[in-house]
């Protein structure tokens, strides 16, 4: 199975919290990647609502090929990184950020210090959680941040796919006041899909650090338009209503009320 499914919406780094999407802007990717608007002059962009945009697994694909001149090196990250960094440098000036930091046996791919105060910071794509390409997840996902946070008594903080990337949840975390929010929005890995058995409270723990919880429960992550932001509804809510997928793909292993998991349009199903 493939981890994402057709791109959907234009994301926009100075209006992050309020547009979600696979879509990246031309003045964007100069800043994720450090480059100029010469160095994207062989870029194929698509014209959406009249800008210059591409998918980010294209974009990811050409950056791994080392098409895009002095872009930053590769160094084991992947583009959802550089998109976290760039909103690090917008959405908190002063934070000092360190990429790549081993500690022991691991490398996180974040160290930030901001007013005194250090987490690290460890982007968690799906393959933590379910079966994928590189096969079963060797270990729970909460097993380097356990490690890590018992050697240095530093705080690891597990961002996973479905925290959405936005200014919020930068400040959130420094100021667990602050209200985070999480999103899904073309993802083909659901939580119905993650192998753990106590996989609900894996997905709890992760957003309660963000504050990203919603009155009713996580269904606002799916979509359209929840919380005041252009998120696309995802394509599986549609399928379900017209039974060409089972509603148990978004129900987690150990969940205990089926309304909290579900967006509106499912829950009278």
């Amino acid at each position: 199975m493939n981890i994402l499914g057709n791109p959907e919406g234009v994301f926009d780094l100075n209006d992050s919290d309020k547009s979600v999407g696979s879509f990246l802007l031309s003045v964007d990717i100069c800043n994720i990647l450090q480059v100029s608007n010469n160095d994207l002059s062989k870029i194929e962009f698509e014209r959406i609502n009249g800008l210059d945009v591409i998918d980010e697994r294209k974009l990811q694909k050409l950056w791994y090929d080392n098409l895009i001149p002095n872009a930053i090196p590769i160094n084991k990250s992947s583009l959802d990184e550089l998109l976290l960094m760039a909103l690090i440098r917008k959405s908190i000036p002063d934070c000092i950020i360190e990429r790549q930091i081993r500690i022991s046996r691991f490398l996180l791919d974040f160290k930030l210090t901001y007013k005194g105060k250090e987490i690290y910071i460890e982007f968690d794509g799906p393959s933590h959680f379910a079966i994928s390409r590189y096969g079963h997840p060797k270990h729970s996902p909460f097993r380097k941040k356990n490690i890590v946070e018992d050697k240095t008594g530093t705080e690891v903080v597990n961002w996973a796919y479905w925290i959405q990337r936005c200014e919020k949840n930068i400040k959130v975390l420094f100021d667990i006041d602050q209200k985070g929010l999480g999103v899904l929005w073309s993802t083909n890995i659901h939580f119905g899909d993650f192998v753990f058995e106590n996989s609900a409270q894996i997905i709890i723990d992760i957003c309660n650090r963000f504050n990203a919880i919603g009155e009713q429960g996580l269904g606002c992550f799916y979509g359209p338009s929840t919380k005041k932001r252009n998120n696309p509804e995802h394509p599986i809510v549609q399928k379900i209503i017209e039974n060409k997928e089972n509603i148990g793909r978004l129900l987690p292993k150990g969940f205990e009320d089926k309304n909290y998991w579900l967006p509106n349009r499912l829950k009278r199903l």
